[in-house]
């Protein structure tokens, strides 16, 4: 117990220094996570866990409800990140018709939670990304990861 609260008060003293002398830490950016409110139900109208595709334009379908109000996203954006680290953002996808999630979640403002990217991939390297979901708000980002893995061959 003493050694846990020894590494806390470590680390407090370690951010108060990163942030500056008065120990004031400001962050106008606050991200949310959420991993069970979307879905990707198919890359490239395949629902596989770890989905191949060549580097072409490819179609991102699924659903994204924003967890902090319990509504449809008015925003949504797909991001794709490889072993380099680059993010590959993806903006403006067709919002589409869920009664499905209505009908799950009790909740008519769901509506439309589905979307369909369609993405051109034909930039980026040949390996493995990662997938998220982020749908923006002012000074704060949802985030939703789901549970896939896009190959580009």
């Amino acid at each position: 117990m003493h050694k846990t609260l020894a590494t806390i008060s470590v680390l407090a003293i370690g951010l108060t220094v990163i942030a500056g002398c008065d120990g004031k830490v400001e962050n106008k950016n606050v991200t949310h996570y959420s991993t069970d409110l979307c879905s990707l139900d198919v890359i490239g109208g395949k629902p596989d866990a770890t989905v191949y595709v060549h580097r072409d334009t490819v179609v991102f379908a699924g659903w994204a409800i924003d967890a902090s109000k319990r509504i449809s996203p008015e925003k949504l954006r797909l991001r794709l990140t490889g072993a380099a680290g680059v993010p590959y953002t993806f903006d403006g996808p067709t919002m589409t018709d869920r009664p499905d999630v209505v009908k799950a979640y009790n909740n008519d403002k769901l509506l439309k939670t589905g979307f369909n990217f369609r993405a051109d991939l034909s930039k980026l390297e040949p390996g493995g990304y990662g997938i998220i979901l982020e749908i923006p708000d002012g000074n704060s980002l949802l985030v939703c990861q789901p549970k896939k893995v896009l190959v580009v061959q």
